[in-house]
């Protein structure tokens, strides 16, 4: 389009009518009591249905199945539901809202879609009927987004309105699934154009078109939602190319460049590299053993969060080995490492060795954190004492200190050394040798910010104190369950 010319979007055909879809009459017969509303259970509605029908965050409202000769509720349309099939929802407002990706949309069905004129856009689902209104074409979402121009705009998918649906029942008033869920469809401004410009699209910037020294020259111009209109095309005299999806230097291909010299301006991320992607510098995958975290860096920082060696061991089976620990020895474990994403988790596994001290036993299991310092309020940790991956005892999770410890005198009646006064599961005095294999699991604590902080836990087996008699240590449980 040229830059002088009126740039509304929608000018590009009706695209059909698109029909009434359900047909019927304005929804008569259908139970519309509460749609839309706000529900929990199927009981809260009027419809006798509630449903998430929310893509990126929960929203439970009261809806309807479709049913082929009726329509919709007035406001809402039929879309796919993964847990009930086609279901009428209430119309958000969400078609042609901005967007970056799907989940800026807010409905089932929705997608996030580029037009011709390589502005983004919500689409809704329209694969039930193929009706989307005057102004809008239903179309394969996998096929949309050809140059502009490249079609008429004319009556589209949308059918002449016969009103019929696309459904079928399989008896009078019987809900069917309709076409299959996998022949998604979508509905787009129709003619290859955008979304027209209003309040809910400023600030959205589009590619223009202008005349210079006999070449078309590209470039973008902005929805100004306060009036209505695209204004401001930056299209002139060829320039170098930029990650714009405009054709900066004129000679017919947008975004030609390297990625390199398109996002320039865009920074010298770290561990990786900024790629050209419809119109957006965005980065690429990070270099082994880094990763683009905390997401409160920006993204021009690129990948400074060092992942530590031996990932992954995001589960107990694959717990990395630290080595043992022994009350015969003051030396210490030192585990260190990193949390990488919001929902890294790590595990770890070691040995500890009970000897045998003659009338002394200073067996005793002490695990901290001793970095991040001064303070950790980021880490915790999950304790499993046993040869074997279990679920943890009640007490031995979300941790930042551990202790199990067994100290005393003693021999028994045979002459022979038990390191311990009377002993027993339950006693205040338990027997040996107590030599375990531990699981530990290192995660961030819950509504922690996060962090790329590197963690440290120190792991000790010779105790520095003795331990309190008057009470038992902790219960635990062997892989045979019973208790240690």
């Amino acid at each position: 389009m040229d830059a002088s010319t009126d740039s509304s979007a929608g000018n590009g055909g009706t695209g059909g009518n698109g029909g009434t879809g359900n047909g019927g009459s304005g929804g008569s017969g259908w139970p519309s009591t509460g749609f839309g509303s706000p529900c929990e259970t199927d009981a809260d509605c009027g419809t006798g249905q509630c449903s998430d029908i929310g893509k990126s965050t929960p929203n439970k409202v009261c809806t309807g199945p479709c049913i082929e000769g009726q329509a919709c509720p007035d406001g809402g349309y039929c879309a796919f539901s993964e847990e009930k099939g086609y279901i009428c929802i209430p119309d958000n407002g969400n078609q042609c809202m901005p967007c970056t990706g799907d989940t800026d949309c807010p409905n089932i069905g929705d997608r996030c879609l580029i037009s011709p004129n390589v502005d983004r856009f919500c689409g809704r689902d329209c694969s039930y009927d193929s009706s989307c209104g005057t102004g809008y074409t239903c179309t394969d979402p996998e096929g949309y987004g050809v140059v502009p121009g490249g079609g008429t705009g004319g009556a589209g998918a949308g059918g002449a309105g016969s009103g019929t649906g696309g459904a079928g029942t399989t008896d009078a008033g019987t809900p069917d699934a309709g076409p299959s869920p996998n022949a998604a469809m979508v509905c787009v401004p129709s003619g290859n154009e955008s979304c027209a410009c209003d309040s809910k699209r400023d600030g959205v910037a589009r590619r223009c078109t202008a005349q210079s020294g006999g070449l078309v020259c590209e470039g973008t111009e902005t929805c100004n939602g306060a009036s209505g209109s695209w204004e401001g095309c930056t299209a002139s005299s060829p320039q170098p190319e930029v990650c714009d999806g405009a054709d900066n230097d004129c000679n017919g291909t947008a975004d030609d460049a390297t990625d390199a010299e398109l996002c320039a301006s865009a920074g010298d991320p770290a561990h990786t590299e900024f790629t050209c992607n419809s119109g957006q510098c965005e980065l690429a995958p990070c270099d082994p053993g880094w990763a683009a975290y905390p997401p409160s860096l920006p993204k021009s920082a690129g990948c400074t969060c060092k992942v530590e060696s031996g990932e992954p061991n995001e589960t107990c089976a694959t717990a990395k080995d630290a080595g043992t620990v022994s009350d015969g020895s003051l030396n210490a474990l030192n585990i260190s490492g990193r949390l990488t994403s919001d929902s890294d988790v790590d595990w770890y596994t070691f040995q500890t060795t009970d000897t045998d001290e003659g009338t002394t036993n200073s067996y005793h299991i002490q695990i901290d954190f001793t970095a991040p310092v001064p303070a950790n309020n980021e880490f915790v940790f999950d304790v499993v004492r046993g040869d074997a991956c279990a679920t943890p005892a009640t007490g031995h999770t979300g941790l930042t200190s551990y202790t199990w410890c067994v100290d005393g005198t003693g021999t028994g009646g045979l002459g022979e050394t038990i390191g311990e006064e009377t002993c027993g599961p339950l006693a205040t005095r338990h027997c040996g040798p107590h030599g375990k294999k531990y699981f530990l699991k290192v995660s961030r604590k819950a509504g922690a910010t996060g962090s790329c902080d590197e963690y440290r836990i120190t792991i000790t087996a010779k105790g520095s104190f003795n331990c309190d008699f008057s009470q038992t240590c902790s219960p635990q449980q062997d892989e045979t369950g019973q208790s240690m």
